[in-house]
């Protein structure tokens, strides 16, 4: 078994990867259009994170004090690990998060519709005539399907029974699915360009929609990836945001295309 450790170790901690059927699209009725995408809004929840944070302690003398200079090796005391408890927002509804994947959408947008005049709020200037406003507001994100669990078990059993670790030559299969609501506003170019209204979270202006009724569309959109079980979770979120604002993208379409 020793000669299957390298590829064992090279599957648990392989970076994560979206997986599944791809995006479903609508045919391009090349219909020319200005879009107006806002800056994206958020409501979700703040979440409680806890992260366990490994600190060397200082080596000790016999005495009780702290061994310091050329006596740092006399006793050696072990690593603490401590928890860290802090407040925040799902992955999708952080700050950063939300200026990444107005930036995607808009590519994706335009690669979707390439007939289309697609702008964030900023490129009014340039706009004249009928517009249609697209609000993004993300409520949250949570993970709905995984097999993180049973991995996590074999691989502690299989420490001792090494068998078990050939559950591991399998990755790290998991569905999240955000929620989140669309909204339309059909208006004009010198309309927006009135109702402007900077806030402090976002890049860009967004749109005072008071005295219109848009057109309200609900969004659940799944993103199923998979990752070694001892993968680095630093890559899954870039990942996550990328197949997020893809999904997006499409459902954004289909809003504005929707009679």
């Amino acid at each position: 078994m020793s000669r299957l450790t390298p590829l064992l170790l090279t599957c648990a901690c392989a970076t994560a990867r979206i997986i599944g059927p791809p995006i479903a699209t609508t045919p391009d009725p090349e219909v020319t259009r200005i879009v107006v995408i806002e800056p994206f809004f958020e409501t979700a929840d703040w979440q409680t994170e806890v992260e366990h944070v490994t600190q060397p302690l200082m080596p000790m003398s016999p005495f009780g004090s702290t061994v310091r200079g050329s006596m740092r090796s006399s006793i050696m005391v072990p690593n603490q690990v401590t928890e860290v408890t802090r407040q925040t927002k799902p992955l999708l509804a952080q700050i950063p998060s939300l200026t990444a994947e107005h930036k995607l959408v808009l590519e994706h947008v335009r690669r979707l519709r390439p007939a289309w005049r697609v702008s964030s709020t900023s490129g009014l200037a340039a706009l004249e005539g009928a517009v249609t406003v697209v609000r993004t507001i993300i409520e949250s994100n949570q993970i709905i399907e995984t097999d993180r669990p049973l991995k996590n078990t074999a691989f502690a059993f299989g420490l001792l029974i090494w068998p078990l670790q050939i559950y591991n030559f399998w990755p790290v299969t998991e569905t999240e699915r955000a929620y989140g609501t669309l909204e339309r506003y059909l208006t004009d170019a010198p309309t927006v360009k009135q109702r402007l209204v900077r806030y402090k979270t976002q890049p860009d202006s967004a749109f005072n929609a008071s005295g219109f009724t848009p057109l309200k569309r609900q969004f659940g959109l799944e993103m199923t990836y998979e990752e070694g079980l001892l993968a680095d979770e630093e890559p899954r979120k870039q990942v996550l945001i990328e197949a997020f604002s893809e999904r997006l993208a499409s459902a954004i379409v289909a809003i504005v295309e929707e009679p």
